[in-house]
């Protein structure tokens, strides 16, 4: 079981098959700032007017020297300074214009980022979701998007505003002084290699933390949701225990990461600082020789800061730059994960009108989840409109398999599903579902009102929803309870007893009006008194439709037509319940199993 879920993106056994080039990632946030292209292309045409400005008045500072400060020339100064304030404010201006508009489009390029990955979640299998562990999958859509947000909203406009400050100084000191400005370009080599040479263990050490950031969430869900178990076994030491571990691999990463950053920032730093250094000496002497005037030795002076500085600000952004194609890498990478339309196959041109009558036939149908195993294994049933079916077996016999089937949450692999003489792979998927009420025995209820956990559909009145209701049983334990359609339901429906819960899922089924109906074990955890009214309710919702129900108890059995009895993925046995307990074969023993449970559990009178 170590190896059923899919490995994290960031694993080292995983990257050389997940990996995404950084070219790739790249052209994933282009595919997704489309949208916003004109404001985006704007913004850095600010950024480029803000470079060339602040360059212009570098210039300005060289004549104002020259001019202006050495001639003694106070008019010519005067006109020279306010020039040069001028132009400054001009170019904070352009920054600042620029600069917003690209933060405010960056930050509309993460939202439809947030929204396509909520978007994809639901159409995702549920084989994925059996193979990503939950936190995992918030993971993806909360810190590694946030990545993506701190970068667009933050680092993307330096980078911007940096890298065409930096090639506009190159170009502005080479046209002023071609071999000066060649030195002082060259003199920024050193730099760049050490980023390259740096580059990967930077990018490991973020994947890393990246990682371990899943892992933590990963448990940090698992043990929030099994805070029962944890407090009902004294637990707590030991899910502290395996969090601690958890948070000691993401804390050993991270120190890793500024072990990294406490030298190589440092070192990168002065290696940043060679141009000025080169300018200094070569310049100087030129100055010094008579063949650079002073104001323009000062005017490259300030080139040489405006080329250097934002230099040495990308290359102390790289490793936001890089964390942010991590985040980059695992988004796109989870945005190809194959959707329900690609795995599940169906027909050009599905059925999405007409009748549904719910006859069912199986024709040697077998399914594994993975290639290792057969979980069906040539199962063959025909099921009349109308017809009560009980399947019974251990657990893992394939039962939940064969009704998950009709409902195509998964693919199988060999035979044909066939619901009133149609293939179910010629059904539009939600025209299908839409006819098949499922109630399960785990009762999900979302936080909201009592009426939107029953029905979203607008057409129907909350006096249809009331009638359904009182039909149920429902609006009797609402009136003892005192709760209304617009009562609130917390999350997983705490403030409500297991059999209201039950309860409410039935009647939530009831008021779609299915063909099919598919009872998973429905009855199970319910007190008696409860167990009546959803019998009673149940008895209602099965008149008329083709029923599916899983259970073992033989009173919850004894009202089906038919039993299949399943084992190891294939039907054993089927029949009416008297009749297999006459023949005393598989479901006989397990009804004597059953029946021995329950009187060992049953207290003593």
């Amino acid at each position: 079981m170590s190896s059923y879920h899919e490995l994290d993106d960031q694993d080292e056994k995983n990257l050389d098959k997940k990996k995404t080039s950084d070219l790739r990632s790249l052209l994933f946030l282009v595919k997704y700032s489309k949208k916003y292209g004109v404001a985006i292309v704007g913004s850095l045409l600010l950024l480029v007017l803000y470079s060339a400005v602040a360059l212009y008045s570098s210039r300005l500072t060289g004549l104002f020297v020259d001019e202006g400060l050495l001639k003694s020339d106070r008019n010519r100064a005067i006109f020279l300074g306010l020039s040069v304030v001028g132009l400054e404010l001009l170019s904070i201006i352009f920054h600042w214009i620029g600069r917003t508009v690209l933060a405010q489009r960056a930050s509309l390029v993460v939202l439809d980022i947030r929204k396509g990955l909520f978007q994809h979640l639901q159409k995702l299998p549920l084989q994925f979701y059996d193979r990503w562990p939950q936190g995992r999958v918030i993971t993806r859509i909360t810190h590694d998007v946030e990545g993506l947000e701190n970068f667009f909203t933050n680092s993307l406009g330096r980078m911007c505003s940096s890298i065409f400050m930096a090639i506009s100084a190159v170009i502005v000191m080479c046209s002023s002084d071609l071999k000066l400005g060649l030195m002082i370009l060259a003199s920024i080599f050193p730099a760049l290699i050490f980023v390259l040479l740096t580059r990967s263990p930077v990018k490991k050490v973020n994947r890393k933390m990246s990682k371990f950031s899943s892992i933590i969430n990963s448990k940090l869900t698992e043990f929030i949701d099994g805070i029962y178990v944890i407090r009902s076994f004294g637990l707590e030491g030991w899910s502290m225990k395996k969090y601690k571990a958890t948070i000691d691999d993401h804390i050993n990463s991270s120190l890793e990461a500024n072990l990294l950053y406490s030298w190589s920032q440092p070192l990168l730093s002065f290696l940043c600082a060679c141009p000025l250094l080169v300018l200094i000496w070569f310049g100087g002497q030129q100055v010094m020789d008579g063949t650079m005037s002073v104001g323009l030795f000062v005017a490259f002076t300030r080139y040489s800061e405006k080329f250097f500085f934002p230099i040495m600000n990308l290359f102390r952004e790289l490793h936001v730059i890089f964390q942010a194609f991590t985040n980059t890498e695992r988004v796109a990478n989870f945005f190809e994960q194959s959707v329900e339309d690609e795995i599940l196959k169906q027909d050009d041109n599905p059925i999405s009108k007409g009748d549904f009558r719910g006859e069912i036939e199986f024709r040697d149908v077998s399914m594994g989840y993975d290639d290792n195993s057969w979980v069906l294994k040539n199962v063959n049933f025909h099921i009349k409109q109308g017809e009560r079916i009980g399947l019974v077996g251990h657990t893992g016999c394939g039962k939940t398999t064969t009704i998950s089937l009709l409902s195509r949450l998964y693919e199988f692999q060999e035979g044909e599903v066939l619901i009133d003489g149609n293939s179910v792979r010629s059904f539009d998927r939600t025209f299908l579902r839409s006819h098949i009420g499922v109630v399960s025995q785990d009762s999900i209820l979302f936080h909201g009102t009592l009426r939107e956990n029953l029905s979203l559909n607008t057409d129907q009145s909350d006096e249809e929803v009331l009638r359904i209701s009182e039909q149920t049983g429902l609006l009797k334990v609402m009136n003892d309870a005192k709760i209304s359609l617009t009562s609130m339901i917390l999350e997983g429906g705490v403030n409500l007893s297991v059999g209201q819960r039950q309860l409410i899922c039935l009647t939530r089924v009831f008021l779609t009006n299915p063909s099919i109906l598919v009872l998973d074990e429905a009855t199970a955890n319910i007190d008696p008194q409860m167990e009546e009214v959803i019998h009673s309710a149940l008895k209602q919702l099965m008149d008329g439709r083709t029923t599916l129900m899983i259970a073992h108890r033989l009173d919850t059995l004894s009202g089906c037509d038919r039993l299949f009895v399943f084992e190891k993925g294939e039907i054993v046995e089927q029949g009416g319940p008297r009749e297999l307990i006459e023949k005393k074969g598989r479901f006989y023993e397990l009804h004597k199993a059953g029946q021995k449970r329950e009187t060992t559990n049953s207290p003593h009178q």
